[in-house]
């Protein structure tokens, strides 16, 4: 038994390395996504250019055409400061990438793997804004039972906290097509209510970017699983948020 499982391991770390091989190098990193095999290398930009520039190259096993190419880190040469940093993690059928820069929201790009093992990319992104501590940014609508909508000790909360919304977000808004043939990119400013039970309501768009963006993402809000209610001298209360949902045609 222990002779065929040594075997099998050759047999796989052969395959990935003739697979590695075949892009020139071996893999950087490997991961799986079900039973299809992935790995990335690491390229680097002009090496004339200001900034020094490194990408995450994906790539299906067994294929010489590169599926994605994201940013891994931008930094100025002179400084040496770090402009944009990425990471990555994979999730059950998803890929993550995000991208950081200082007092810039975090971008997220997702790749998701259907029942077909084929990678599809969602290219609207979205970044939140949580209310602060202290008190929601404006007074909430008179139907707020609180009796001092201004003032909230403890914020709402999305469920495992505001990264997992934006997974959320990520992982079921959509593109709508016309924004798409239009080229169009901008920003959803949406304010909604959060209920005694966590329920969303009386969702409104403060900010339109039209061409079916707004609707997109009044429909995703709906289908938001419960957020934790605001506290009030420990009492569960109502309250509000607002959040920007950004949308880009572009990488």
């Amino acid at each position: 038994m222990d002779v065929r499982r040594e075997i099998k391991l050759l047999l796989v770390f052969l395959t990935l390395s003739l697979a590695g091989f075949a892009q020139g190098r071996t893999p950087d990193f490997v991961f799986e996504l079900g039973s299809t095999r992935y790995f990335m290398d690491l390229s680097k930009g002009n090496t004339k250019a200001k900034n020094d520039t490194v990408f995450y190259n994906l790539y299906r096993f067994g294929k010489t055409q590169r599926i994605g190419k994201e940013i891994k880190h931008i930094v100025d040469r002179r400084t040496g400061d770090t402009i944009i940093s990425g990471s990555y993690e994979v999730i059950k059928n998803q890929i993550f990438f995000y991208q950081k820069e200082k007092n810039k929201a975090t971008v997220l790009k997702l790749y998701t793997q259907n029942n077909k093992g084929l990678l599809s990319v969602q290219r609207a992104v979205s970044t939140f804004v949580a209310p602060p501590k202290s008190a929601p940014i404006e007074p909430l609508p008179p139907y707020d039972n609180t009796g001092n909508p201004e003032k909230v000790d403890i914020p709402a909360e999305f469920p495992g906290g505001i990264n997992k919304a934006r997974l959320f977000i990520a992982n079921n808004i959509q593109y709508p097509d016309e924004a798409v043939e239009e080229g169009v990119n901008g920003t959803v400013r949406v304010k909604f209510t959060i209920e005694l039970d966590g329920s969303i309501s009386n969702i409104q768009i403060v900010q339109k970017l039209g061409y079916g963006c707004d609707e997109e993402v009044i429909r995703v809000l709906k289908r938001m699983p419960k957020w934790t209610p605001a506290k009030l001298n420990g009492k569960f209360v109502r309250s509000y948020f607002i959040m920007p949902v950004s949308f880009r045609t572009t990488d």
